[in-house]
C-alpha cells in the first residue's frame, strides 16, 4: 500500500516543522491559541516573513486590533521589515473592524487574494469577528464561512485566538464558546504556554491536533530570540531531531 504524500507548507519557524511532519498541510485551515506573551503574533509573523523570503509565497496579515503599527515596530526587533516587503508586493496587511459584516470581509478578502496571489494569511484575533454575536449558531456559521472561503481560494490559514493557561480545556460560563468553535472546526490546534511546562526555557508549544498528520503531542520547550521563535530539540521514535 502506498502511503499518501501529503503538500506542506513549510513555516520556516526552527524547529517546529519536525513536530508535523514538515509543516502546515497544504491549503488548511490552523489555529494557535495562548496567552498573552506567549508567541502567537510573533508565529504569525515570522510565518509570513519566512513565506515570503525563504519559499518565494505573498502573505496577508489581517488584524481585527485597532491599530497595527505596534506589531510592525515589534518584527523590526527581530529584523524582519514588513514595510520593504509590502513595497515589493510580497505582503499586505488589512485592517478590519469588528463590526464588518462577513459577506464585506469575504468580498475584499477575494479580491485582495486574487490581486496578490497570496498563498498564506493570518488572523490575529479571529474571535474579535464574533464579538457582536452571541448565538453560537451565527458564530459557527460565520468562522465556518470564512474558513471554507480560505479552503476555496487554496491559501494556508493561521488562525490566532486568546486564551488563559488556568482555562484551558475548562468551559465554563460560556467563555470558551467561540474558542470550542474554532478547535473544532480547524485543521490543526497548536497551543502556546508561556509557564515553561516543558521545562525548557519559560515558553513551550504543543501541538494538539493536526489531522493528516502523525505529529508530536508532547509540549516542547519553546524560546523566542533576536531572530524569532525556535523550538527546543525533541527526541522522537526515530532518534533526536536536531535544530535546522
Amino acid at each position: 500500500m502506498v502511503s499518501e504524500v501529503i503538500d506542506r507548507c513549510p513555516t520556516g519557524i526552527v524547529g517546529f516543522d519536525d513536530l508535523c511532519k514538515g509543516g502546515f498541510v497544504r491549503n488548511s485551515d490552523n489555529l494557535i491559541v495562548g496567552g498573552p506573551g506567549s508567541g502567537k503574533t510573533t508565529f504569525l509573523l515570522q510565518f509570513l516573513w519566512r513565506g515570503a523570503t525563504q519559499y518565494n509565497e505573498n502573505g496577508l496579515y489581517c488584524s481585527f486590533e485597532p491599530d497595527i503599527i505596534d506589531t510592525l515596530n515589534d518584527a523590526m526587533a527581530y529584523g524582519w521589515d514588513f514595510s520593504k516587503l509590502s513595497a515589493e508586493g510580497k505582503i499586505k496587511f488589512m485592517r478590519f473592524s469588528p463590526q464588518t459584516s462577513i459577506d464585506e470581509l469575504k468580498k475584499e478578502l477575494t479580491k485582495m487574494i486574487a490581486q496578490n496571489d497570496i498563498k498564506r494569511i493570518c488572523f490575529d484575533p479571529i474571535s474579535v469577528l464574533a464579538l457582536n454575536f452571541s448565538d453560537q449558531g451565527k458564530i459557527r456559521q460565520t468562522i465556518f464561512e470564512l474558513s471554507s472561503l480560505m479552503k476555496r481560494l487554496k491559501v494556508t490559514t493561521v488562525f490566532v485566538d486568546e486564551s488563559l493557561e488556568g482555562d484551558m480545556g475548562n468551559a465554563k460560563d460560556g467563555d470558551w464558546t467561540k474558542t470550542d468553535i474554532l478547535r473544532f472546526l480547524s485543521d490543526s490546534v497548536t497551543v502556546f504556554y508561556e509557564t515553561g511546562i516543558a521545562g525548557v526555557g519559560d515558553r513551550a508549544v504543543r501541538i494538539s491536533k493536526m489531522r493528516r498528520t502523525a505529529h508530536e503531542r508532547r509540549a516542547i520547550g519553546m524560546e523566542i530570540r533576536d531572530t524569532g521563535i525556535e523550538i527546543a530539540r525533541v527526541v522522537m521514535a526515530q532518534g533526536v531531531v536536531p535544530n535546522q
